[in-house]
């Protein structure tokens, strides 16, 4: 075990170095092309003078000799040292064929230039314009007068450039983009790492989700190379005419396979997004900004599959399934972590370069501090999986197979897991639901959910023979018959899962102490999440987390006896998001355990959007005490209704229906919810911040074995 720790070391060293910001090693030059971003240009040649203009043949030549007469520009950075370039006309500047630039009306890879700056003088760049597609740059050749012998001969010599002048204009039309609709001195979120936080913490979103079940089941994409237009279109992509393909979205939410909807996106969005679909993903990094700015100081994003539910979507919906990621897990959390990297740098090429956007994944607590204080918004990578590690039940699984993973794991920079989530795995028992969810244990298990009548502390679920909900449905009847005879239950008790946590579930929690990773305890079953805290307690660890109030309820619905022993153990408590006035009880209930404590009374929430959850509908009292608009946040900064294409959201009508709407909801809660609630949801990102650090000075190497 001791080579293997120094093995690990020396990996996640080596791979800090690899992820190094590039701006560290960035010349002027470079920095010059990255601050294009956002700008307006005409391109000039510096041979001639001459600038780049249209041909009505619609190709491109340098034959203007007034910038007035040129095209000018919109650069929009589609990733670090990439741009789309538009025309006042919204045309996109493209090369298919090497050697003639041409006119687009939609983006494509033809459509990308990177772009690279050169020294040119004291202060001055000019810029080589590359293609993507045909990978060749942008060239002008012209002919060039030489005089020899103090002018007595002349001739011309045919010339070839390939880099340019590049001068700013101010009357090009910008790029389609989502508005955040806040006027914002961002410059007054600096802070000093050492001082306490303030602003709130979402400890259960899901911005990658779009990724999983084979990329077929949530549609919306934070980011895109080419723009708003293309991360937000229609959603008949994946969900077919009307929503036809959208099965699990109508099933799970709906209850009706032939529900239909209007699947239309930017810019109209008739339907979606809405605070109670389930299929349609909320997080356009533009909306997050909205949030950011509204004060989410750190946001924990889950890694999120359901290998089960993936491979039924591939059965019964073949005809979606053209082009879908794999559906194995650890497959999906490579994919995810890869795009939240990719969506940081487009963030930061949105931003004039490597580290400037607001968007930071964070690997430890004092960089999310540092990132906080820099004004930024600290991402913490987490995963929530029943497969992890490739350890379903019907996987094979081992201490070596697990040590490999959560290796693997933490050089991603995951920095918390849970342990289970719907389905039964090698870990331990899961938190039981019946219907939809134990069809999926039977399809992932090999058996339908085991139970026992709950213990006198504990509020269980109900069960009942056979899956009432499923068993009309042809389709889903047809996949029934794959997990044998439907399962028996009481329908007289309260029901909780006989399986508890595994050897293998002992080993995973005591090499996430070792790592001073953050255990979430949601979703785990009561002997699950018992076994955990007698660990964590004996360890003296404060690294665990209820993200979204999956832990299970005490008999009276009050806190579990399971959950006061992670408020007491100083871990992080945050319920699943609600209107402003119902978090009054649900924020409540966990402060009223926390005075308690000697722990900093901070209380966040997790929207779990995109999770295959519900968001917070308008309060039902919205008619007699509205959020007005606009509004000015704690901060200080003015917030107008949030403008999306043509649709324009309001808090008092459509609730939290995209995440761009926290910024309202957090307002709202300023002024609806007991002040005391609200100043609990403003430590949050503090009282996270105190868990994490007593997690990572944790120095415990005691093996305990609670079994």
């Amino acid at each position: 075990m001791e080579t293997l720790g120094r093995l690990f070391t020396i990996s996640r060293f080596v791979l800090c170095l690899l992820l190094v910001p590039s701006m560290l090693w960035a010349t002027p030059a470079q920095d010059a092309a990255y601050q294009l971003a956002q700008g307006c240009y005409a391109i000039q040649s510096p041979g001639t003078g001459k600038y780049l203009s249209r041909t009505s043949i619609g190709t491109y030549r340098f034959d203007s000799a007034s910038a007035a007469n040129a095209p000018h520009f919109f650069f929009k950075p589609s990733d670090l040292g990439e741009f789309l370039l538009t025309d006042q006309d919204g045309k996109y500047l493209s090369s298919s064929v090497p050697a003639t630039e041409i006119v687009r009306s939609d983006p494509n890879l033809s459509s990308e230039w990177a772009i690279t700056g050169e020294e040119a003088g004291a202060n001055t760049f000019r810029f080589q314009l590359k293609n993507r597609f045909t990978l060749q740059r942008i060239k002008n050749s012209y002919w060039k007068t030489v005089s020899y012998f103090w002018g007595w001969y002349k001739t011309k010599t045919l010339e070839t450039e390939s880099t340019f002048n590049l001068t700013a204009q101010t009357d090009c039309r910008d790029f389609p983009e989502m508005t955040v609709n806040v006027q914002a001195d961002r410059s007054a979120l600096k802070g000093d790492p050492n001082e306490a936080v303030r602003g709130f913490v979402d400890s259960h979103t899901h911005v990658t989700s779009y990724e999983f079940m084979g990329g077929k089941v949530i549609h919306g994409d934070p980011f895109h190379r080419w723009g708003v237009e293309s991360a937000l279109a229609d959603s008949k992509v994946i969900h077919g005419k009307d929503g036809s393909f959208d099965i699990i979205g109508n099933l799970y939410q709906h209850g009706d396979i032939g529900y239909r909807y209007d699947t239309r996106g930017w810019p109209d969005f008739p339907w979606w997004p809405n605070y109670s679909q389930l299929t349609h993903s909320g997080y356009y990094y533009k909306w997050i900004e909205r949030s950011y700015l509204a004060g989410l100081r750190i946001m924990v994003v889950d890694l999120v599959e359901n290998q089960v539910l993936c491979n039924v979507q591939s059965t019964i919906n073949p005809a979606g399934w053209v082009g879908a990621n794999s559906c194995d897990t650890m497959d999906s959390i490579r994919l995810q972590a890869k795009r939240l990297y990719e969506m940081q740098d487009y963030v930061d090429a949105q931003f004039g370069g490597p580290g400037k956007g607001f968007f930071r994944i964070v690997k430890s607590p004092g960089e999310a501090r540092q990132v906080i204080a820099d004004g930024k918004l600290a991402v913490v990578m987490g995963v929530e999986a029943s497969e992890t590690f490739n350890c379903g039940k019907l996987d094979f699984c081992s201490v070596a197979k697990i040590e490999s993973g959560l290796t693997e794991l933490y050089d991603l920079g995951v920095r918390s897991i849970f342990p289970a989530h719907k389905f039964d795995n090698h870990i331990g028992g899961s938190h039981v639901e019946d219907g939809f969810i134990n069809l999926g244990q039977a399809l992932s298990t090999g058996y339908f959910f085991k139970t026992k009548e709950c213990d006198d502390d504990t509020r269980g679920r109900q069960f009942m023979t056979g899956v009432p909900l499923l068993r009309d449905i042809p389709v889903i009847a047809d996949i029934m018959l794959q997990t044998g005879t439907a399962p028996e239950y009481d329908e007289t008790i309260e029901h909780c899962n006989t399986n508890g946590l595994s050897d293998l579930g002992v080993y995973l929690v005591n090499r996430m102490i070792d790592l001073n990773m953050i255990i979430e305890l949601d979703h785990s079953s009561t002997d699950s999440v018992t076994a955990m805290m007698d660990i964590v307690e004996a360890r003296n660890y404060s690294g665990v987390v209820s993200s979204h109030s999956w832990m299970h309820s005490a008999k009276d619905n009050g806190l579990h006896k399971n959950a006061k022993r992670l408020i007491r153990a100083g871990g992080f408590v945050a319920p699943y998001n609600s209107d402003a006035n119902d978090m009054n009880n649900r924020v409540g209930r966990y402060l009223d355990e926390l005075a308690n404590t000697e722990y900093l009374q901070g209380v966040g929430f997790g929207t779990d959007m995109a999770g295959l959850g519900g968001q917070a509908a308008p309060r039902n009292n919205v008619d007699s005490a509205p959020l007005h608009y606009p509004f000015v946040s704690e901060f200080g900064f003015v917030f107008d209704k949030q403008v999306a294409g043509n649709r324009v959201f309001d808090l008092n009508k459509d609730g939290v229906a995209h995440y761009g709407m926290v910024a309202d909801h957090i307002e709202d809660m300023r002024e609806q919810s007991n002040p005391r609630v609200y100043e609990a949801v403003m430590q949050s990102a503090e009282a996270y911040l105190q868990m994490w650090e007593r997690a990572s000075s944790n120095a415990n190497a005691e093996f305990v074995n609670p079994l």
